[in-house]
């Protein structure tokens, strides 16, 4: 990776300006760069797919930042957390897999909910945001205009505006050397700083999987994809599912109760999350900004080894708190009144 400046302690005052210039509340973090293809055979770009083969007048694509790029990207590909120590703790209940009777080769395993009491974390899961790259022209000098931008959109009236917007500016300048920002307003793209739904009602998975599919918008995922997570949704009965709409349209939820659903990224589909109390309000709110409500207001389930028994014994006792009782069986969950 070439040389340059890799981030900012604070918004340059050029890119303030800019986004003081922009009417419109929705920003989007965009840059054009001139770039040789001396450059792209060097493999400076390489970490984000910029190839002599990519290097095509009309070709684009997205990509997640690898880690290694800086200290942003790390952040971005997995998340941090600060330990609020200065607020009191609270009851939360962790998920664990322990041998029956302490003996596992002949009782097998089960999963226990086990509470504690911690403290309050401002937890950063990892955003995951994409650097979408698009060759758009070749110039006279011979060197190619590519635009880099960052595949969210941030809005002025988020309370975290100022300190997300940075991160995206930072993630953008880490990877390209470049940053900038743009109202999020091109016709070429459909941008949302809301995530809004699309309700469906209970159904046939198989028929429901492709409606979901159907009204994904752009890059809509795959039909494999959300019929596997619909038919671990449905184990549990839930009254409605939800699909993203607009730039958010990679979500796919499940709503069981008022003050519980579930939902996912099928786009960066590595942990569901369950959230509480106002969801509709909550949900309103841009992707970064959910992933820094506070831990009280939702779990985070990783998809690592696991984890549908952890989201399983979750959502059994979450339903049990709410005058629902699951039966977890070795293969089937009944949800009884």
């Amino acid at each position: 990776m070439a040389e340059w400046k890799k981030g900012f302690r604070a918004l340059p005052q050029t890119i303030r300006a800019e986004t003081d210039r922009i009417a419109g509340t929705d920003i989007k973090v965009l840059a054009g760069k001139r770039i040789s293809d001396t450059d792209v055979a060097a493999g400076t770009y390489a970490h984000l797919g910029l190839t002599a083969e990519t290097l095509q007048v009309g070709q684009r694509w997205e990509v997640v930042p690898p880690m290694g790029a800086g200290t942003t990207s790390k952040r971005n590909g997995e998340g941090w957390t600060v330990t609020r120590k200065d607020l009191p703790k609270y009851r939360k209940y962790f998920y664990r897999d322990i041998a029956i009777y302490g003996d596992a080769a002949r009782n097998g395993w089960t999963t226990a909910a086990i509470p504690r009491d911690v403290y309050e974390t401002d937890s950063y899961p990892p955003y995951l945001f994409q650097i979408e790259v698009f060759v758009q022209e070749a110039l006279d000098d011979a060197r190619f205009g590519i635009v880099f931008s960052v595949d969210e959109v941030f809005s002025k009236q988020s309370a975290s505006f100022g300190e997300d917007l940075l991160f995206a500016v930072n993630l953008l300048q880490e990877n390209t050397g470049v940053s900038g920002v743009a109202a999020a307003a091109n016709p070429d793209f459909v941008f949302t700083s809301q995530l809004r739904w699309d309700v469906f009602p209970p159904g046939q998975i198989a028929d429901l999987a492709m409606r979901i599919q159907q009204n994904g918008g752009r890059n809509p995922p795959d039909l494999a994809k959300i019929t596997e997570r619909l038919e671990l949704f449905e184990q549990f009965q839930p009254v409605e599912y939800l699909k993203g709409l607009g730039g958010n349209d990679h979500y796919i939820g499940a709503k069981y109760a008022d003050d519980l659903v579930v939902f996912e990224n099928m786009r960066h589909g590595n942990a569901l999350y369950v959230l509480y109390d106002d969801w509709a309000t909550l949900s309103q709110k841009p992707r970064s900004e959910i992933l820094k409500l506070p831990t009280s207001k939702f779990d985070r389930i990783i998809h690592t080894e696991g984890w549908t028994n952890r989201f399983a014994k979750l959502m059994q006792h979450e339903l049990h708190l709410r005058g629902v009782r699951i039966r977890i069986g070795r293969n089937q969950r009944r949800r009884q009144h």
